[in-house]
């Protein structure tokens, strides 16, 4: 066994005698979820005079609880404990959450050579995991060895039928002395008592063993890799652990049906395990080669809109069906930037990692590909979808400056259910004759109350739930903020988007996030009250897909549903 020890280490320069300050509490691996920390697991606390010293060294067995005169202490009722430390330096301590702290909310306080900090709230729970990843920030590839304790790679992948080992931090507490190497009496061994799930590109995972590595707080996970659907083996299949119902940070793996190289441009993405509706990076070579590509896409959806009365403040709730398509032609000098997905300078990037965010001023924000030109084709009078709940005709719209576009008139509310649709068209002037089936599962249902979203405080992170949809495609949460001021007609604005596997169930966009967003704005009117110009908040989430045999004339054609839920909340 080959387990490794990867601690996150700042290193700064030395600090004169200044009192400590918390800023942020987490777990070594994850770095989510912040102030929850599993009892026995690597954690880390950032902030500024934690130590005197930049030492920074790993200090190896036996683990102290006091280093350059440093120390961590834990308060939670009757109990007080100290934390067995890794490593101290001014802007960052690394120690083990000591396995006999009580399940609950406890106080950290950090000591400096007799100087103290104010106290941090930490949630101590009894299993957390933290999945160690390449890039060490909780995000990305997964830092994954195979059975001989190699590590994967995209020329090294795992197959069906092979083990693998995960590293981390925070499956559950020792048994033992957590001070000292992890074997004989000491070695807490597979922690069988610690509920755990694994999934990979969707499908369940058979676990071998979770539990300690003979290193204090380091823990691994064995699995077998699943048979996964023929379109999700990639490069970076999607992998979400849970330990005792708790989701980890989420990571991606090299998976091939069949030998030791993977395929690229699967597996991850918004489209999550199932990605063979995206191009293939030759196809998108020959599309820049050639200046100009045609993309077909059929939509069917469910929206459901919760909404307040401007005037009175009433709330009213929408929902909608619909069946929707439109046949595109891209081309001009901006092509080849749009697909290999260059931006301009400072331009943000506005597609996240699973687990992650990402903050961008929404106010003076311009095309990025202002040289990409395209017209909306003609595919026939009418488009028919053919469906568990009947039969739907989407007839070609009237012709305008960017060309045609197809949509169903007076969509049931209860059209879109699980199971097979048989998408068709006749053909027309620009695009051939086409069919396929689509196949999609139950809704994804946002489980908050609709007045969980009414009002929003920025300063607290907000936490939506959901049941159902693909479990292996991605879940995006949206929300924006404009602040408007009447008398100079200025605005200011904000927005956020975050990504999470549809299979956690639930995601907390944090507070660091939230208080990016401005607060809306409140305007009195004399004689009838508030008006509130309020925000938006979205959860957004896809099925598979399909990906369609093309006419002749068409390079890529696709199909999807989507689930769309949206609130107006006023961020305060």
């Amino acid at each position: 066994m080959k387990p490794i020890l990867a601690l996150l280490a700042l290193s700064t320069g030395a600090l004169f005698a200044q009192t400590p300050t918390i800023t942020e509490v987490l777990n070594n691996y994850g770095l989510i979820n912040p102030g929850t920390v599993a009892q026995g697991a690597i954690f880390i606390v950032k902030g500024s005079n934690l130590a005197d010293t930049t030492d920074g060294l790993l200090h190896n067995v036996p683990l102290q609880t006091t280093l350059f005169g440093v120390q961590m202490k834990l308060v939670a009722g009757g109990t007080t404990l100290f934390v067995p430390l890794y490593y101290v330096l001014p802007q960052q301590l690394a120690g083990i959450m000591p396995s006999a702290m009580p399940e609950g909310p406890a106080t950290l306080t950090v000591l400096v050579n007799g100087r103290t900090s104010a106290g941090a709230s930490v949630n101590v729970v009894k299993s957390a995991f933290g999945m160690l990843t390449l890039n060490g920030a909780g995000t990305g590839g997964a830092a994954v060895h195979n059975q001989d304790y190699v590590l994967l790679s995209n020329s090294n992948t795992t197959n069906p039928g092979k083990n693998v080992v995960f590293y981390g931090s925070g499956v559950g507490p020792t048994r033992g002395d957590e001070t000292v190497a992890q074997t004989g009496i000491n070695a807490s061994g597979d922690l069988t008592t610690i509920s755990i799930s694994v999934e990979i590109g969707g499908k369940a995972a058979q676990v071998l063993y979770h539990g300690r590595t003979i290193y204090p707080g380091l823990d691994q996970i064995n699995v077998v890799i699943p048979t996964l659907d023929s379109n999700t083996y990639s490069c970076t299949v999607t992998v979400v652990i849970k330990t005792n119902n708790v989701s980890a940070n989420i990571g991606t793996i090299p998976v091939a049906p069949s030998g030791t190289t993977c395929t690229t441009g699967g597996g991850g993405g918004n489209n999550g395990g199932g990605t063979s509706i995206n191009p293939t990076q030759s196809e998108i070579n020959s599309w820049i080669s050639r200046g100009s590509y045609t993309a077909g896409g059929i939509t069917l959806s469910r929206s459901t809109t919760y909404s307040f009365d401007i005037l009175t403040g009433a709330p009213s709730t929408t929902k909608a069906d619909s069946f929707s398509a439109q046949f595109t032609r891209y081309s001009g000098a901006d092509l080849g930037r749009s697909l290999r997905g260059e931006l301009p300078p400072g331009y943000p990037v506005l597609n996240p990692t699973a687990g992650s965010c990402v903050v961008y001023n929404i106010t003076g924000l311009t095309d990025p590909y202002p040289l990409l030109s395209y017209v909306n084709l003609d595919a026939g009078p009418q488009l028919t979808s053919i469906g568990p709940n009947g039969t739907l005709l989407a007839p070609r719209g009237s012709q305008q400056v960017t060309g045609f576009t197809y949509n169903a008139n007076n969509v049931p509310n209860n059209y879109l259910a699980a199971g097979n649709y048989a998408l068709s068209g006749p053909g027309g002037a620009d695009v051939n004759s086409f069919s396929g089936t689509l196949t999609t599962v139950a809704d994804l249902v946002v489980t908050n109350n609709a007045s969980d979203f009414t009002t929003i405080n920025r300063s607290g992170g907000f936490t939506v739930r959901w049941t159902g949809g693909e479990p292996s495609t991605f879940v995006s949460i949206t929300g924006q903020s404009v602040a408007i001021d009447l008398v100079t007609s200025a605005a200011t604005g904000a927005a956020f988007i975050c990504i999470q596997l549809a299979s956690a169930g639930q995601f907390t966009v944090p507070g660091s996030i939230l208080s990016q967003l401005p607060a809306s704005s409140v305007t009195v009117i004399p004689g009838f009250g508030s008006l509130i110009t309020r925000g938006g908040f979205g959860v957004t989430a896809a099925g598979k897909g399909a990906r369609f045999s093309t006419p002749s004339n068409v390079d890529i054609m696709t199909a999807n549903n989507y689930w769309i839920w949206t609130y107006s909340p006023q961020y305060q």
